[in-house]
């Protein structure tokens, strides 16, 4: 059985983190945390580098705990990376995700 993967998808983080991570952070706060954007699969793949990379970084280090990145979605993170036109652009991104996080 194949599983559809939609591109909107959030990498499978449910909406009841969101939730949380915006009660314990607060939903009307002035200032946005680093870290409370999870990008979707389609960003992944089409968003400039330095405006997602800087996503990611806040994701992936920054992020309250209720949205931390597990290694499956980070894998997939990768996966999407590496098999973009561009991937060179991330190759010292994905060296340090790899080393600090998945190992």
């Amino acid at each position: 059985m194949s599983t559809v993967v939609n591109d909107d998808d959030r990498f499978g983080m449910p909406d009841s983190a969101f939730e949380a991570a915006g009660r314990s952070h607060g939903f009307n706060k002035p200032a946005f945390r680093v870290g409370m954007y999870v990008p979707t699969r389609a960003e992944v793949a089409t968003l400039a580098p330095n405006e997602l990379r800087q996503i990611l970084i806040g994701w992936f280090y920054e992020c309250p705990t209720e949205l931390i990145p597990n290694i499956t979605q980070i894998r997939e993170v990768i996966a999407i990376l590496t098999s973009r036109a561009d991937a060179t652009e991330f190759a010292s991104f994905i060296e340090g995700s790899e080393q600090d996080l998945l190992s």
